[in-house]
C-alpha cells in the first residue's frame, strides 16, 4: 500500500515538473518571438544579409538580402533553401554553409568571424565576410549570422584579385603587379614610390559608430580614387582601413611629400563635401629601389612608415627610414617573446598595498604585472606594455592578469585572510573587446570569487576617449558587482559633467600633483579641490606615489582617504605581501 502511494506521488511530481518545464519553455519562446519581431522590423532592409537560425538549421528570420542569396522560400511560416550554399576557405574544399558554421560554433563559445571566404551558390561565387553572434536568442543554441555582401560577383574574375567592398584591386594582386613593376623599373632605371594611406583613429570610429558606418567611409574613399584617376598611379585596397598607391616616376623625397600633402587635403575636402564630416588620413611613404628591392619589402616598409606617422599626429606624412626599421624589428622580437612568455607563464603579479590614512591599515592592493624573463630576469611593465598595447597583446596580458588575480583571491579566501579590494588596471584596448562583461562574468564563475572584492582602474585619459561608451561600460561593470576608479586623475581633462555621470567609487590623484606637494602651494590647492569635489560626488580619494611622511601628513590634513606609494610599501611578490596582511 505504501509503495503504491509513493509511486503515485512520484508520478504527480514528475507530471508537475514536466508541466512547469513546458510552461517555462513556452515563456522563453514567447520572449524570443517578441525580440524577433523587433529584430525583423529593424534589420529587414539592411544591405548585409542577416539570418537567425537554430541548432538544427531551422531559419527563424532572414532579411531580403539573405533571402536573395540563399533563394529562400517561405512556406507555412518556415524558410526552405532554394539552392545549395557552400563555403570555401582558400585552397580547402567547399563544404555546406550550415555545416561550416556548426563546426566552428562547436569549437568555440565565443562569437566568431569567417574572413574573406568564398560563398558559392548555383548562381554565383562571391568573397564575403561572415560574422556569427552567439550572444542573442540562446534557446536551442540559436545564433545570428551577418554576411557582408560583395558589390560584384567574382565568377568572371580571378579569385581574390578584386576587393569585394570597394571594387578596387585587392592586396593579393598588389604583390605580383609591384614585382612586375620592379623588373620593368630595373630595365628602365626608373624610380617609383608606394604611398600607404590610412584613416586616422579608424578603430575608435568603428567602435563608436559601428561596422556599417566605417564600411561607408571605405567605399567613399575608394570612390575618390575611382573618380580621380591618374595614369601614373594605381590604387589597391589593403587590410582594414588602408589603401596602397603605387606612383611611377617618383624622383625624390620632396616630390613625394608634396604629392602626399595634396592627397591628404583633397581626400579631406572630398569626404567633407557630402556630409560636412571631418575625416583625416595619414600617409607612409617608401621608394624603390632605396627602401626595398621587392614588393614584400616595400609594402612592409610602407606599413612601418605609416605606423610612425599616425603615432605622432593625425594628417601626418612619414618617409621610411632605416632607423624606424630597427625600432620596428625590436618591437616584433619583443612581441614574439611576449607571446612565448604568456604561453610559458613567465609573468607574475606583484601587489602594492593601498593604506587608509586615518585607520593606518591596508584596505586594498593594486595588482601589477612583472615579467620573469628566462634570460633577462625580472622586467618591469614599462619595458613591454607599450609594445603589447600597439600589437593588441595587451588584451591577452589583461586576461592573464585577471585570471592570476582571481586565482590568488581564491587562495587568500581559503587561507582565511581578511577581505580587501584587489585593483586591476584596464586599458583602452581591453575596453574595446567584444563581450568583455560576459568574459569577466565567466571568469568570476570559473574561479568562484566575488566581484565585490575587485576594483577596475582605467586612466582618466582613456576614459575620456569615448565618454558615452565609457559610461555604458562602467554601468555594466557596476551591475556585475565591481567597483570602479579613475586613475591618474588631475593629469587629464575631465569635466564636472563627466564625473557626475560616471558610476565611480574612487578617484586616484596623479603622482604629478603629489611629488612636490610640500613645496608647491598650487598643487596643494589643486589636490584640496579634487578631494572636496570627489567627496561631494560621493567618491573616495587615493593619492598615488606618496614617498615622504610630509606628503602623507599634508594629505591627511586635506582629508584624503587613502594613499599608495613607497612610503608605505613598494609592490611586493605574493608571499611578502601576505606578511603585511598577517
Amino acid at each position: 500500500m505504501d509503495i503504491a502511494i509513493i509511486s503515485v506521488v512520484i508520478v504527480v511530481i514528475m507530471i508537475g515538473a514536466f508541466f512547469r518545464m513546458n510552461q517555462m519553455h513556452k515563456k522563453k519562446l514567447a520572449d524570443v518571438s517578441d525580440e524577433l519581431k523587433f529584430f525583423k522590423k529593424e534589420k529587414e532592409y539592411y544591405a548585409e544579409a542577416m539570418m537567425v537560425f537554430s541548432r538544427d538549421h531551422k531559419i527563424l528570420f532572414a532579411n531580403q538580402s539573405a533571402r536573395n542569396i540563399f533563394s529562400l522560400n517561405k512556406e507555412n511560416k518556415e524558410f526552405t533553401l532554394g539552392t545549395k550554399v557552400q563555403l570555401k576557405h582558400a585552397s580547402a574544399p567547399a563544404i555546406d554553409f550550415f555545416e561550416a558554421v556548426e563546426k566552428k560554433s562547436n569549437a568555440t563559445e565565443e562569437n566568431f568571424h569567417f574572413k574573406d571566404v568564398f560563398l558559392i551558390t548555383d548562381k554565383e561565387k562571391k568573397i564575403v565576410n561572415i560574422y556569427i553572434d552567439k550572444s542573442t536568442w540562446n534557446i536551442d543554441n540559436t545564433i545570428t549570422c551577418v554576411i557582408d555582401v560583395p558589390t560584384q560577383s567574382l565568377t568572371s574574375k580571378k579569385d581574390g584579385q578584386v576587393d569585394f567592398l570597394t571594387g578596387l584591386p585587392s592586396q593579393f594582386s598588389s604583390l605580383s603587379e609591384i614585382n612586375s613593376l620592379v623588373m620593368e623599373s630595373q630595365k628602365e632605371s626608373e624610380y617609383f614610390g608606394l604611398f600607404l594611406v590610412g584613416i586616422d583613429h579608424f578603430n575608435n570610429i568603428q567602435t563608436t559608430l559601428g561596422h556599417n558606418y566605417t564600411n561607408q567611409i571605405l567605399k567613399k574613399m575608394a570612390n575618390y580614387f575611382i573618380e580621380n584617376p591618374d595614369e601614373n598611379r594605381k590604387v589597391y585596397r589593403m587590410d582594414c582601413d588602408k589603401f596602397l598607391l603605387v606612383l611611377r616616376h617618383l624622383d625624390d623625397d620632396e616630390q613625394a611629400r608634396r604629392i602626399a600633402r595634396k592627397l591628404i587635403m583633397d581626400i579631406g575636402i572630398y569626404y567633407k563635401g557630402d556630409n560636412n564630416t571631418r575625416l583625416t588620413t595619414s600617409i607612409g611613404i617608401c621608394r624603390y629601389p632605396i627602401h626595398g628591392e621587392n614588393a614584400t619589402k616595400l609594402i612592409n616598409n610602407a606599413y612601418v612608415a605609416l605606423d610612425k606617422a599616425q603615432k605622432e599626429s593625425e594628417g601626418n606624412i612619414e618617409l621610411f627610414s632605416a632607423k624606424t626599421q630597427i625600432i620596428h624589428k625590436d618591437e616584433v622580437r619583443m612581441n614574439e617573446e611576449i607571446v612565448k612568455g604568456l604561453k610559458n607563464s613567465e609573468f607574475l603579479l606583484y601587489y602594492q598595498p593601498v593604506f587608509n590614512l586615518k585607520r593606518e591599515e591596508i584596505i586594498g592592493a593594486e595588482a601589477l604585472i612583472r615579467w620573469n624573463h628566462p634570460v633577462n630576469g625580472l622586467i618591469s611593465p614599462d619595458k613591454f606594455l607599450q609594445v603589447a598595447e600597439k600589437t593588441g597583446l595587451i588584451v591577452d596580458i589583461g586576461e592573464y592578469v585577471f585570471r592570476e588575480a582571481m586565482k590568488q583571491r581564491k587562495i587568500w579566501d581559503e587561507l582565511g585572510f581578511k577581505k580587501f579590494k584587489i585593483t586591476l588596471n584596464l586599458s583602452l584596448r581591453e575596453m574595446q573587446v567584444d563581450q568583455l562583461i560576459i568574459k569577466l562574468d565567466r571568469l568570476f564563475e570559473e574561479y568562484t570569487v566575488d566581484p565585490l572584492d575587485f576594483n577596475l582602474d582605467i586612466t582618466e585619459k582613456d576614459a575620456m576617449v569615448n565618454i558615452e561608451k565609457t559610461v555604458e561600460d562602467f554601468k555594466l561593470f557596476k551591475d556585475l558587482g565591481l567597483s570602479l576608479s579613475l586613475d591618474h586623475f588631475g593629469a587629464g581633462y575631465s569635466s564636472l559633467k563627466h564625473l557626475q555621470i560616471l558610476p565611480l567609487s574612487m578617484l586616484k590623484i596623479d603622482r604629478s600633483l603629489i611629488f612636490d606637494l610640500a613645496s608647491n602651494p598650487d598643487h596643494q590647492m589643486a589636490v584640496k579641490g579634487i578631494i572636496k569635489l570627489a567627496h561631494t560626488l560621493g567618491y573616495e580619494v587615493v593619492a598615488e606615489g606618496v614617498e615622504t611622511s610630509k606628503e602623507s601628513s599634508i594629505l591627511y590634513g586635506l582629508e584624503c582617504d587613502h594613499a599608495q606609494g613607497y612610503l608605505f610599501s613598494r609592490p611586493l611578490p605574493v608571499f611578502e605581501f601576505q606578511e603585511l596582511l598577517r
